[in-house]
């Protein structure tokens, strides 16, 4: 396929753009950032390796949670379906704030399941699953406040917010003059009422979270941080407040500062704590990333038109990346 006129100019002004602008970064703020970068270099590679395949790894916990959550609301998808629309959904969280990309995953999924109201039968499972998911991180916030490395008090945020979606599961008997209503909060409450599929999302769960502990952990050794299973506890509870805040498109810089400033507290360089932050959320979007465009090419298929669509937005994508790398460049110049 040979891109059009109009595909090669967009690409050739975003790598135009993004490279000015990391020549106009480097010239204002080089002299600030350089140390950073130094650290940066000298990561070691082959953990950082080992982290993106933690990451990975908790991609497919990921994708297996959110197919058994939507089974237990009565919805079954294949699992190459649920994977590829998990994996756009994720690539939309790269780039947008406030979670949008969570949105994208339960319109996408509610179209491959067959039920009545079923973007609400979605939104449903989505509830149940966000509330397993706070209860296995709370499990991680009480490890770590037991090691001392963090206050107990986030324990009680999101072992409440599990509460709510328990006790709104309850009630949605009572909510018959609302079909809507009623159809979310009973698919979330499938889940509840089920201890196999209950034990079913928890394992799915708890195996995301244990591979983002490794794949944290991963980054931490790469730069050399003490105790980076410790600092992994830390981080993670951290980068996923820091997503709750609709500041930056995809928390960029956010993040990282979240993560940079969990370090700091517990002794760790400040130039350290936010080369860490920039490459866990960088390897993090690179799983993204990736996963996400497969998801795209799986989907689109059966359409030559969204196959066009998909392989324009792949060229801009490269000539970005491009663009960043000759950043960087213009970045170790000064």
């Amino acid at each position: 396929m040979t891109p059009s006129r109009h595909t090669l100019t967009l690409s050739a002004v975003a790598a135009a753009a993004l490279a000015v602008a990391g020549f106009v970064v480097a010239a204002r703020f080089g002299n600030g950032i350089s140390p950073t970068l130094d650290i940066l270099r000298d990561a070691s590679r082959p953990w950082l390796a080992l982290a993106l395949l933690g990451f990975g790894c908790a991609f497919a916990c990921t994708v297996g949670a959110w197919r058994a959550a939507l089974a237990s609301a009565g919805g079954r998808v294949c699992l190459r379906q649920t994977a590829a629309r998990i994996a756009i959904g994720s690539l939309v969280n790269s780039f947008a704030p406030a979670k949008i990309g969570d949105a994208v995953k339960i319109a996408l999924c509610a179209r491959a399941i067959d039920a009545p109201d079923r973007v609400w039968t979605t939104g449903g499972a989505y509830a149940g699953l966000a509330a397993t998911r706070a209860l296995t991180l709370a499990a991680l916030v009480v490890a770590a406040s037991a090691a001392g490395a963090m206050p107990l008090w986030p324990v009680f945020a999101l072992a409440g917010g599990a509460a709510v979606v328990a006790i709104a599961a309850a009630t949605s008997t009572r909510l018959r003059g609302h079909r809507r209503l009623t159809t979310l909060f009973a698919a979330a409450g499938r889940l509840a009422r089920s201890p196999r599929d209950l034990g079913t999302v928890l394992a799915w769960c708890a195996g995301m979270q244990l591979s983002r502990v490794g794949g944290a952990a991963a980054v931490a050794t790469a730069f050399g941080v003490p105790h980076p299973f410790l600092a992994a506890l830390v981080i993670l509870p951290a980068l996923d407040l820091a997503g709750t805040v609709p500041l930056t498109p995809g928390s960029i810089g956010v993040g990282s500062g979240a993560v940079a400033v969990a370090l700091a507290s517990r002794g760790i360089g400040m130039l350290q704590a936010i080369a860490v932050g920039f490459a866990i959320q960088g390897v993090e979007t690179l799983v993204s990333i990736g996963c996400g465009t497969l998801g795209i090419a799986y989907l689109a298929q059966p359409s030559p038109r969204v196959r066009r669509i998909a392989a324009r937005a792949a060229l801009v994508g490269a000539s970005a990346t491009l663009a960043a790398v000759v950043g960087f460049a213009f970045l170790d110049l000064f």
